[in-house]
């Protein structure tokens, strides 16, 4: 039988390669960004069509659907950061129909603006290096470009760190 002392190292080496499998994995699922990612998708109400790249000023672009809870869950922290001087707009592309996408962002009290992502959704987060096509995701863009991106739920402590990647954002063109 194995010394206790044994026993912890054994068990911080397991801990150790697991933590590592894991940010390995993570690491796997978010290939490079390129430089010239971009879409054009029509708005939820179908009104108009927005151009990620020709959004003025640094830009928040978060992949979300309906029946994702921590999707719904970051939707007041985004709403907080449209409505706060930062100066990045958040637009949100969801995987959802019109009709239950606006229910939801009327159920989660959310007034930004929604583009539908429809068939090309997995494509268009898979050339943003989200391989997985794991919910939620989210893109930032400075200049037209992007510059950072993440996968999984944003939060207080997360948000602001992805925020951080791109410091030399544009001023907002209002």
């Amino acid at each position: 039988m194995p010394f206790p002392f044994t026993r912890a190292l054994m068990r911080l080496l397991f801990t150790a390669l697991a933590l590592s499998a894991a940010l390995t994995a993570r690491a796997q699922a978010l290939e490079p960004l390129p430089d010239d990612w971009d879409f054009t998708l029509p708005s939820l109400d179908g009104g108009r069509f927005i151009t990620a790249s020709q959004e003025p000023g640094p830009l928040l672009i978060n992949f979300w659907s309906v029946d994702c809870a921590p999707c719904l869950a970051e939707m007041p922290l985004l709403q907080q950061l449209a409505d706060g001087s930062s100066g990045w707009r958040v637009l949100l592309v969801t995987a959802d129909t019109p009709a239950a996408a606006a229910r939801a962002m009327q159920r989660v009290g959310s007034t930004l603006p929604v583009a539908r992502g429809g068939k090309g959704l997995t494509a268009l987060m898979r050339a943003a290096g989200n391989t997985r096509g794991a919910l939620p995701f989210t893109v930032l863009m400075t200049n037209g470009r992007p510059c950072a991106r993440h996968a999984g739920q944003l939060d207080q402590q997360t948000l602001p760190a992805l925020l951080a990647q791109c410091p030399h954002a544009a001023a907002p063109q209002r």
